[in-house]
């Protein structure tokens, strides 16, 4: 079957990752410091961790820098470059405002606990206007209810940085109330553990966002448009910077999870990893001197170069966030944050009832049967080993069955189990009704869990 030849290929060979485009941008290095451009203006770095807390502060040169409080994961200012301005919420207890890099910030006073200071000190909430936008930064807050004085001065936002982890800071069941209370139209998480903090006592993923219905995955960067913000509000939760990135292999989308079980890409700098390729199942663990561990693991890989490299997730790992590590003759040369989650589908192809790619070219009838060739179903039963070719007796079908729709009608999915004869790759098998909907390049999404993923398809009479 050519379609899965190429379904194949799709797994063992290299992809281009899309460029990001530049704008008013956000980029979370971790914790609480975030950093803030925009574009022909000013960049502003909040609360700068120090380099044992685990984060990489980038090299740029700031125009300001804020600190809502004076602990060593927040108040490293020594180690951002530029002739920046300091923001200092450390001795602020009266409202203060100052100007800096053409920007108007505001210091509003508040408490690291909810004793009024007693047991982890003050903090400051940090608000301020760039490209257009009303910003707040919460630091590390600690308080169970806003004074009226800080919730005077927090109406309107549109965007604030707010605490999730618990412990040190108020809960994630808190931060989702203030976040319902302030309705700002972007709310971003920070302060709770990732793969950079494993032993930090904040509640990590997905125990940190769980209270949060809907939120959305973002990258480590995420480029706005100020005059187009959503219409409503949104959660998101953003990927700690890393210089290499992890993705879905079917979708290259940054940010996004991946599932056990599925195929997933690294893209950054493998320096020594001659490019290789997967000759025969079972998959290796290594090409050539080339390794990669997620979670501490060995996992099968496709394909590896110095700029990329496919592999699986292992079918036995948990929710949350890990490393998926790259080795170079037993020595790590880089890691990527990766976050996992039950279910996260992402399609490489869809054929015909004849197994031809459709296209415009080769449209599907009414009546007839779509395969689609995806990753990121998620658990299967029976399992099915890391790297091994599934069988195609008994067939190994997922626990979880997505929604799938062609222009908004649902479809009927008859087969939904990983591919005989391949590792890591999930088919699903739906079909058309006979009053389908009919064009060219119209979207079929699958959806599972909270991820969806779309691609066109041609349906003619």
């Amino acid at each position: 079957m050519s379609l899965v030849r190429a379904t194949v290929a799709l797994c063992l060979f290299p992809f281009i990752l899309p460029a990001q485009g530049s704008s008013f941008s956000i980029s979370w290095v971790g914790q609480a410091c975030f950093v803030l451009r925009s574009e022909g203006g000013p960049t502003v770095v909040t609360d700068p961790p120090a380099p044992s807390i685990g984060y990489t502060l980038p090299s740029l040169s700031a125009d300001a820098v804020t600190i809502s409080h004076n602990h060593g994961d927040h108040n490293n200012s020594a180690g951002v470059g530029g002739k920046f301005t300091l923001i200092d919420g450390r001795p602020a207890t009266a409202r203060q405002e100052i100007a800096a890099a053409g920007l108007q910030f505001v210091l509003i006073p508040g408490f690291h606990d909810n004793s009024n200071g007693s047991v982890r000190g003050q903090n400051t909430i940090v608000r301020w206007n760039q490209s257009g936008l009303k910003i707040a930064h919460f630091g590390d807050f600690g308080q169970e209810q806003l004074t009226a004085a800080q919730l005077a001065d927090l109406q309107n936002l549109d965007i604030i940085f707010m605490p999730a982890g618990g412990f040190f800071t108020i809960t994630p069941e808190r931060a989702a109330a203030y976040i319902k209370e302030l309705k700002p139209r972007i709310a971003i998480l920070m302060h709770y553990r990732t793969a950079f903090t494993p032993t930090a006592q904040t509640a990590g993923l997905p125990e940190a966002a769980a209270p949060f219905s809907p939120f959305l995955y973002k990258p480590s960067t995420v480029v706005l448009n100020p005059a187009a913000l959503p219409p409503s509000a949104q959660v998101w939760v953003m990927e700690p910077s890393a210089d290499t990135v992890a993705v879905n292999a079917a979708t290259y989308a940054r940010g996004i999870p991946v599932a056990p079980g599925s195929i997933f890409s690294l893209y950054g700098k493998f320096t020594g990893s001659a490019t290789g390729v997967a000759a025969a199942f079972p998959l290796p663990r290594k090409l050539g001197e080339t390794e990669v561990l997620v979670g501490g693991r060995s996992v099968p890989l496709y394909y590896v170069s110095s700029d990329q490299v496919n592999a699986q997730v292992p079918a036995g790992q948990a929710a949350g966030q890990v490393f998926a590590e790259v080795r170079m003759g037993g020595q790590v040369v880089t890691r990527a944050p990766m976050t996992v989650i039950p279910n996260s589908p992402g399609m490489f192809a869809v054929a015909n009832a004849d197994w031809n790619v459709n296209s415009e070219g080769r449209a599907a009838r009414p009546g007839e049967v779509l395969h689609i060739y995806a990753t990121g179903q998620g658990a299967v039963n029976p399992p099915v080993e890391d790297g091994v070719a599934t069988p195609s007796q008994p067939l190994s079908r997922s626990i979880s069955t997505p929604n799938v729709f062609l222009r908004g009608r649902q479809l009927e999915v008859t087969y939904s189990g990983l591919a005989p004869g391949l590792a890591g790759v999930w088919q699903l098998d739906v079909a058309l009704p006979a009053d389908v909907p009919t064009g060219i390049n119209m979207p079929l999404t699958v959806a599972l869990g909270i991820v969806e993923h779309s691609l066109p398809v041609t349906v003619t009479r």
